[in-house]
């Protein structure tokens, strides 16, 4: 605990800082350097920032700690040397008290700082974070100014570290519009394709996109809601899958060594087209998108950032907004 006297500052030291009211330890008095003073600032600052941050319901924890401990409002207001009214707007939320009567109201009625903020309880740290932090504590403002910016630094690294990782990891591949029919075929919309991230792998390393399958007839292979990755292609050898605009549509089907179609599905055969029928090739077949292929939502935002650049290089190629 501590207080500004005429430009001097006096730290009162206790055993248990929550149990010593009116008792004093050991005092210290020295002048407040200007380092000192930003750092009190920026702890005051940080302290109001997370109390502001989160949805906190500190009326009714508070109401709810006072009426468990026996105390009336105008006890407690008492105690806290503020009218009752006030204790009666901290529980209804319509005021928040002073952030340096925090302590003292923590204190009075057993509430935890991690209760109140809303963080992990410091029972939850590891030994290592546990020593790390009563170090901290026994530094000067100007050595604790230090070590955070060093932590910073370190963090720093680490980020761009993990931002290389990441960008190296994923990649930015094209949608194909529309979907390719495992059936008689499907309209392909004249529209801008869309772009996702995936992550790098052996089968989608030749892939220029994916495309999503609605249909059975390519079952077991291929199942209706898949996404595959394909490769631009205007032919292909027997045997490979490929994806081929018709005048019924897009449809993805098995090249045969007659260079007909045909469905893997034998209960869902390919019907036959006639001779005017235009079967032209787009692509060919990969292999399937995987769940474990796609970036997680909470790392879409900072996938973003990374592909920056090369967001704006694909729409400008294909068009369409982001």
């Amino acid at each position: 605990m501590c207080y500004n006297i005429s430009g001097f500052q006096i730290y009162i030291r206790t055993a248990d800082t929550s149990a010593c009211v009116g008792c004093i330890g050991a005092v210290m008095i020295g002048y407040v350097s200007a380092e000192e003073k930003d750092m009190d600032k920026d702890i005051r600052d940080a302290e109001k920032e997370i109390f502001r941050g989160r949805r906190i319901m500190f009326g009714k924890l508070l109401k709810e700690r006072r009426s468990r401990a026996g105390i009336t409002q105008s006890a407690f207001a008492e105690m806290m040397s503020v009218t009752r009214n006030t204790v009666i707007n901290w529980e209804s939320d319509k005021s928040k008290p002073d952030y340096d009567l925090i302590p003292e109201i923590c204190s009075a009625l057993g509430i935890k700082y991690h209760e109140l903020f809303g963080t992990e309880d410091e029972d939850s740290l590891s030994e290592l974070e546990r020593r790390v932090i009563a170090n901290l504590r026994t530094l000067n403002p100007v050595s604790r100014r230090a070590v955070d910016k060093m932590i910073g630094v370190m963090s720093e690294e680490e980020c761009r570290a993990k931002d290389e990782e990441m960008k190296n990891s994923y990649g930015i591949f094209l949608v194909r519009p529309g979907t390719v029919a495992a059936g008689a075929g499907n309209y392909v919309p004249d529209e801008a394709p869309a772009y996702t991230f995936l992550r790098k792998n052996t089968v989608n390393a030749r892939a220029d996109g994916i495309v999503r399958v609605r249909g059975d007839s390519m079952e077991p292979v291929y199942h209706s809601g898949d996404y595959i990755y394909y490769e631009d292609a205007d032919s292909a050898y027997p045997g490979e899958d490929v994806i081929v605009d018709t005048d019924d549509g897009a449809v993805i089907k098995r090249l045969d060594y007659d260079r007909t179609l045909y469905s893997v599905n034998p209960d869902i055969p390919y019907p036959e087209k006639s001779g005017d029928n235009t079967l032209v090739i787009r692509g060919k077949v990969l292999g399937s998108v995987h769940s474990s292929d796609r970036a997680g939502k909470e790392d879409i935002g900072i996938l973003k950032e990374l592909f920056a650049d090369e967001i704006r290089e694909f729409m400008k190629e294909h068009g369409g907004n982001e």
